[in-house]
């Protein structure tokens, strides 16, 4: 498959996710609502993951280790709520919605 095809396939995929984010969001809201505890570590660390913060940035902003980090990270991917992305040559986090 050509590379035009695979971007016009990525961008038809990506309008179609906005699309259900947007007609969802009040049902988005209210499961973060259930899995994020209001001033939890976890929430602190799902609010870092704006796609553009390494485990490194994050371990340094909540003032934790990497091995308390890297848990926290993992529970927030479980949870379905971050994915993990190569941007710029950086493995960052960023919120899945």
């Amino acid at each position: 498959m050509s590379d035009d095809k695979l971007a016009n396939i990525q961008d038809l995929l990506e309008d179609i996710k906005g699309l259900l984010l947007l007609s969802n969001q009040d049902k988005i809201e209210e499961a973060k609502s259930k899995l994020l505890k209001p001033g939890s570590v976890e929430e602190s660390v799902y609010k870092l993951c704006d796609g553009t913060n390494t485990t490194v940035d994050i371990m340094t902003s909540i003032q934790k280790d990497q091995k308390y980090t890297n848990t926290v990270l993992g529970i927030l991917r479980h949870k379905g709520l971050i994915k993990t992305v190569e941007k710029n040559g950086n493995k960052v986090h960023e919120q899945r919605f």
